[in-house]
């Protein structure tokens, strides 16, 4: 399993993004690549959060926070096209992690 960290603490199990993830995402999604999230098939809401790459001196791959966002039921998300990943998670879970612009996650496991 592999799980979404910050200063040691977990904060989610990482969930591998699959059709359908809107209705069933139960921990977060880190996706790696350029991409655009919406809830326009959903009426479901999401936290988003845009993640730069960034070195936490350790083997496992690591993001600051550099925007945050909560996406309503049937909305499109700004694209993430630079460099980095973007973090989707059920709407109120980064509230509960205390996700804040610019904490280090870090990615282990898998």
């Amino acid at each position: 399993m592999t799980w979404l960290m910050r200063d040691g603490d977990v904060l989610a199990a990482l969930e591998d993004p699959r059709k359908g993830w809107q209705r069933t995402l139960q921990g977060a999604l880190l996706l790696p690549r350029p991409v655009v999230v919406h809830t326009l098939l959903e009426a479901v809401a999401l936290d988003v959060a845009w993640c730069r790459p960034a070195d936490l001196g350790t083997e496992h791959p690591g993001f600051q926070v550099r925007r945050i966002s909560a996406l309503a039921p049937r909305r499109l998300a700004r694209p993430h096209l630079r460099p980095g990943a973007l973090l989707v998670a059920p709407i109120g879970a980064f509230e509960r992690w205390r996700l804040q612009l610019g904490d280090c996650l870090e990615v282990r496991g898998g």
